[in-house]
């Protein structure tokens, strides 16, 4: 049941970013590598304005399917997938900056299904992050900077590290 509400949130949540585009605010597609001095975060992503395209404050909606590779508090590496749904609010313009929250969906839809009791937690908190960027952008591309502070465990580990540096090369369509 989790799983088919979590997929029809994020039909929803696309179907948002396509009807609230415009000309000059479009939805946008983005690589990213998130590291620190063990971990790597990889990821494929999109993200949309959700605000009046007239204005230079916008917020926006940001989703990404993440690869990552972390060490845990017990000294081994955890392989997991994550898929980060989050807001962003900020000053767009050629150069920009932002402020940007949000949480695990993957960890939300399986955290109770026994398949995935090794990976994601079942306690009541769900992995989430908060983050501050900044970037420039000129014509489809925008190259952004951001640190990120996460918030990543399962029932067996905890991340030893939470504090992250990435890069983000986006287009825009």
């Amino acid at each position: 049941m989790k799983i088919k509400l979590t997929t029809a949130l994020l039909c929803i949540s696309m179907m948002a970013l396509s009807s609230q585009s415009s000309a000059k605010d479009r939805v946008t597609m983005f690589v990213k590598k998130e590291i620190n001095d063990t971990d790597t975060i990889s990821a494929l992503g999109f993200s949309g304005i959700l605000s009046d395209h007239y204005s230079n404050i916008k917020s926006e909606i940001i989703t990404s399917l993440n690869a990552a590779t972390v060490l845990d508090n017990s000294g081994y590496y955890q392989d997991y997938l994550g898929l980060d749904l989050g807001v962003r609010l900020g000053y767009y313009d050629d150069v920009f900056l932002y402020i940007e929250g949000g949480f695990d969906v993957f960890e939300s839809a399986f955290k109770d299904d026994d398949e995935f009791d090794n990976h994601y937690n079942d306690r009541d908190n769900l992995d989430g992050y908060a983050a501050l960027g900044w970037g420039i952008q000129s014509g489809n591309l925008r190259v952004e900077g951001y640190v990120k502070a996460r918030q990543i465990d399962a029932e067996y580990w905890t991340a030893n590290k939470t504090l992250f540096y990435g890069m983000q090369f986006t287009f825009a369509f």
